[in-house]
C-alpha cells in the first residue's frame, strides 16, 4: 500500500473522513473513506502503474464521480 498526499476533512459522522486527491491532470477527486483509511494528509491506496512522472492508484473506496482509480502525479506518493 502506498501513502497519497490529500486533503483530509471529516465526514458527516465521526468515523468518516472526505478525501481530496489532486490527479496528474489537475482535477480534484473527492473520496468519501472511513478514518482508518487515512492519515493527516494522506490517503492508503494501491499502485497500480507508474508512467513518466505519474503513478496510476487503486483507492479503497469509488469518488464520488465513480472513478476507483486515478492517475496522480508520483510526488503525491509519500515515503513510507
Amino acid at each position: 500500500m502506498s501513502r497519497v498526499r490529500a486533503r483530509i476533512v471529516p465526514g458527516a459522522i465521526r468515523s468518516e473522513r472526505i478525501a481530496y486527491i489532486t490527479t496528474a491532470g489537475g482535477v480534484r477527486a473527492e473520496v468519501l473513506l472511513s478514518a482508518a483509511q487515512t492519515g493527516s494528509n494522506y490517503v492508503r491506496a494501491q499502485e497500480i502503474a507508474r508512467d513518466n512522472n505519474n503513478v496510476l492508484i487503486e483507492l479503497p473506496q469509488e469518488t464520488s464521480s465513480g472513478d476507483w482509480r486515478v492517475w496522480v502525479n508520483k510526488k503525491q506518493i509519500l515515503r513510507q
